[in-house]
Order: C-alpha cells, then sequence, then structure tokens
C-alpha cells in the first residue's frame, strides 16, 4: 500500500531547489562518474559493510549505464552480492538474472553471474508408486481442524510420452474455498510440460512449458503471459513432489525456479535443511527432514524410502498427514460417520473436521475438479423434531430463509418432490440464484432416520450443475441415515 504525504513531498521540493542553489553558487561542482560511484559502492560493501547503502549506490550506477556499460554490468552483479549476503536469495537471483540478459557482451560478468544463478538440482528416483495419495487434515493454532489437502501421483501418457500426473485438492471449511490442481511433467526429467490450477478465491489458470519459457493464460485475461527463464523451472503445483526427490541431508540447502500460474510469475524459492526432528502425526512416528523455505513455510519430510510429506506449515495452519493410499482407478470412498454412511463415486473425497462434536456433524464432500460446493449434514431426529414435525415440513422451513437472504431465489416448478434416499424416503428441492452477478444452481435434500436427521446440499454454477448430478445421484443412492 502507498501512502502520499503533502508536507514531506512540499519539504522535498524545497530540498530541491535549494540543492539547485547550491549548484549555481559551485560551478565548479561536477557529478561523480560511473567508476567513481562504483568504488565508493564497493568501500560501502566491503569496508563499511553497509549493503544498504551500497545497493543505493550500485543502482545509481545502473541508472548510468549509457556512460558506461561496464561500471553498470559490474554494479547490477554487486547488486546480487550484496542481497546474497543480506539472506534475500530470491532478490539476489534477479540481479544475477539481469546482468545475463541486460550486459550479455560482458562475459565474464554473464559467466559469473550464471554460475550464481540456481542450478538444476540433482533429484533422486521417485519414492512413490503409481497412484500414491497423501492425505492431511489442516488445523490452526488452536487445533480447530479448517481443512482438507490431498496429493496424488500417478503415471500417465501425454502424446506417447511417459508422464507423471501430479493432482492437488483442497478443502477450507473456514471460508467455503475449495482449488484443483494438475501438473504433467516429463517421466525421466520431471520437468512440467503443461498445469492447471482453479481455485474458487483466486481464480483459473493454465501453463504450457517449452524450451526455458513458461506462456500462462489466465482466464480473466484476453492475451497470455510469456515468462523466461535461463534454468530449469518447476510449477508451484509440483514443488511438493519435487521437495521429496531432493538428496535431502542436515545444512543441504538449494534454490528452486518455480512458476506460480495463477500469480502469472517466476518466483526463486531457497531452501534449507537445518536439522533433523521426530514428530508423530495420525499415521504414525517418523523421522523427518526440517525443510524451510525462504518464503516462511516449512515441511517435515520423512528418511525414509518414501520421502512422506509428513507435515507442512504455512500462513498459521498446520497440516498433519492422516492416511496413506492407493486407490485403483475405479476405487469408491467409503464415508463412516456416527449418523449416516455412504459411498463416493472414484476420485470423490470427503472431510469431516476431528474436533466437532458427534452430534453436529458436517461432512464436506469434493468432486474430482473442486467445482462444486458440496456437503451432507447430520444431527439427533429429536432436536428436528421439536421444531418441524415432518421432513417436508424441515426442508420448506429451510427454503424459507433461503428466500429471505437471496433476493434472487427461484424455486424449480417441480417444487418440493418427495425422493428415494437409500432405503428411506426425503424430500427435494432444485432451486436458482445469483452469486456475485453469476447464476447458481442448488440441490437441497432433507432425510429422517430412526434416530438422525441428513440434510445434503449440493450447489455449483449452473453451467456445469446438470454435468454432476448423476454422480450426485449415486451419492444419495448409497446414503443409509441411522
Amino acid at each position: 500500500m502507498r501512502f502520499c504525504n503533502f508536507t514531506l513531498l512540499r519539504t522535498g521540493v524545497a530540498l530541491m531547489l535549494v540543492a539547485g542553489c547550491t549548484l549555481l553558487l559551485s560551478p565548479t561542482a561536477t557529478a561523480q562518474s560511473p567508476s567513481a560511484l562504483l568504488e565508493k559502492g564497493i568501500y560501502a560493501e566491503e569496508t563499511v559493510g553497509d549493503l544498504a547503502e551500497a545497493i543505493r549506490v550500485y543502482q545509481q550506477v545502473v541508472t548510468a549505464a549509457n556512460e558506461s556499460r561496464t561500471a553498470a554490468a559490474q554494479a547490477q552483479y554487486r547488486i546480487g552480492l550484496c542481497y546474497e549476503k543480506q539472506g534475500k536469495s530470491a532478490e539476489a537471483a534477479k540481479a544475477f538474472q539481469v546482468v545475463v540478459d541486460e550486459y550479455p557482451t560482458e562475459t565474464d560478468l554473464v559467466a559469473q553471474a550464471k554460475a550464481r544463478l540456481p542450478s538444476e538440482p540433482e533429484l533422486l528416483p521417485v519414492p512413490w508408486g503409481d497412484g500414491d495419495e497423501l492425505v492431511f487434515e489442516m488445523k490452526l493454532q488452536t487445533g480447530l481442524g479448517v481443512g482438507m489437502q490431498v496429493y496424488r501421483v500417478a503415471k500417465s501418457k501425454m502424446d506417447g510420452r511417459d508422464v507423471w500426473e501430479c493432482q492437488n485438492w483442497q478443502i477450507v471449511t473456514i471460508n467455503g474455498q475449495r482449488g484443483k490442481s494438475r501438473v504433467v511433467a516429463d517421466a525421466e526429467t520431471f520437468a512440467p510440460i503443461e498445469s492447471t490450477w482453479m481455485h474458487t478465491m483466486l481464480g483459473k489458470a493454465s501453463a504450457k512449458y517449452q524450451d526455458n519459457q513458461v506462456t500462462v493464460q489466465l482466464a480473466n485475461k484476453d492475451e497470455p503471459v510469456v515468462l523466461k527463464s535461463s534454468g530449469p523451472m518447476f510449477d508451484n503445483e509440483q514443488a511438493a513432489e519435487v521437495f521429496r526427490r531432493l538428496p535431502l541431508k542436515e545444512n543441504y540447502e538449494t534454490t528452486l525456479q518455480v512458476i506460480s500460474s495463477l500469480g502469472a510469475t517466476e518466483v526463486p524459492i531457497a531452501l534449507s535443511v537445518p536439522k533433523m526432528e521426530t514428530i508423530e502425526v495420525p499415521v504414525g512416528k517418523f523421522e523427518c527432514f526440517v525443510v524451510k523455505l525462504e518464503i516462511g513455510q516449512t515441511f517435515w519430510i520423512s528418511n525414509d524410502e518414501h520421502r512422506y510429506i509428513v507435515r507442512f506449515q504455512a500462513g498459521g495452519v498446520t497440516a498433519d498427514l492422516t492416511e496413506v493410499r492407493n486407490p485403483q482407478e475405479e476405487t469408491r470412498t467409503s464415508v463412516e460417520r456416527k449418523r449416516f454412511t455412504a459411498e463416493l463415486p472414484p476420485n470423490w473425497f470427503a472431510y469431516t473436521p476431528e474436533d466437532l462434536g458427534d452430534d453436529n456433524k458436517s461432512t464436506q464432500i469434493i468432486d474430482p475438479n473442486a467445482t462444486m460446493d458440496a456437503r451432507i449434514e447430520a444431527g439427533p431426529l429429536n432436536e428436528i423434531r421439536s421444531k418441524h414435525k415432518t421432513v417436508r415440513e424441515w426442508l420448506e422451513t429451510s427454503l424459507g430463509e433461503y428466500r429471505k437472504r437471496i433476493s434472487s431465489f427461484e424455486l424449480s416448478d417441480e417444487g418440493i418432490q418427495t425422493i428415494q434416499v437409500g432405503d428411506r424416503e426425503g424430500v427435494v428441492a432444485v432451486f436458482e440464484y445469483f452469486e456475485n452477478d453469476k447464476p447458481k444452481k442448488a440441490r437441497r435434500v432433507a432425510v429422517f432416520g430412526d434416530d438422525s436427521a441428513v440434510n445434503v446440499r449440493f450447489t455449483a454454477d449452473k453451467d456445469i450443475f446438470d454435468a454432476l448430478q448423476p454422480s450426485c445421484d449415486e451419492i444419495l443412492a448409497s446414503l443409509d441415515v441411522n
């Protein structure tokens, strides 16, 4: 955020006027040459140790590049050295890259700059099996469960080429945000070929990699963004798998060039392993490499043949590994809760925060593309029946609440209908509305069991809602309410 202070601006003008008068009174005063400024910067850097001042002086030399390209190239290179000394590897990499791109005739400096740029990291053989999934629960520092993340890596083919397909699903319950990404990487080099990334809050993006450049297409932009790099790049959404393949050991350090497609930018990520640590998570106890990223994230990676990501922390959230599995292509996920059971179609996932009481369970359902807001809510039947005598009355009351909150609410012509839910009779209603000027469609199902009341919600953008309904029907057919 930028602020403009009028007093400061006015004072600055006064200083400029004073400086102008001084120059008029001192006709012999001359500006320092680029060479003299370069020496001044070296003195500040190496003798005084004032790196910030050195960078400021070097930037003056770069600005005067037309007067001396050699001095400007040296200054630009030394800016990178200063950033390295400050521990700012990302800024250092950018500074060295400028030397390579802007001063190609300064061959010695270009060679030195390239030597300091992130190089292609050594990758160990893949530690995962074909189709392996790692499932995490994300929690706040208070222990409140707020979401789920799933990593999957599987073999595939692309135009006859052997590839790895890295997929990631994410749901955050406190704000209802969902995300899905997919990266296709060369099976031998693990270099990315293409990627897609969708997030309900951040937007959509796709990327194609070729010849040291990546073309990023953002959903809200007409023209693509082309990013060039002098070295190997990885996609942000395959970074977790890259970490697992690094030759980790104590005091290990490297820098990866990572492309964030949703940000349409290249980010040098420096990482290090300061120590080993043994931690325990729901799937067991592991000795781990503690991998610290300069951007403020930390990963715990198991010191064994699997190189599992056992835990990661970012932005006040800790995610622990809760399940390791290798489902077959047509494997269905069983959801077993105190008040209901259900079966999900292949590539659908379910998440229930473990810290919620048994009588207030809300299970989030994630579809293969994370495009639908779906959930199954269950509670004691006696609480619902104390307010609503029948399941139809319960749904009618809920629809009435929607009408009060949503001015664009429109119930379908069929109204409330009877529906078979597992082996019980329930009721269903379909309605439409607008959210941020975007048409939405929703299906609400209610059913009573012997001891439990269950409410099922399916909501999606109107243009994709109908295509998802056959899978929703499968879920309802399998739903067994206690």
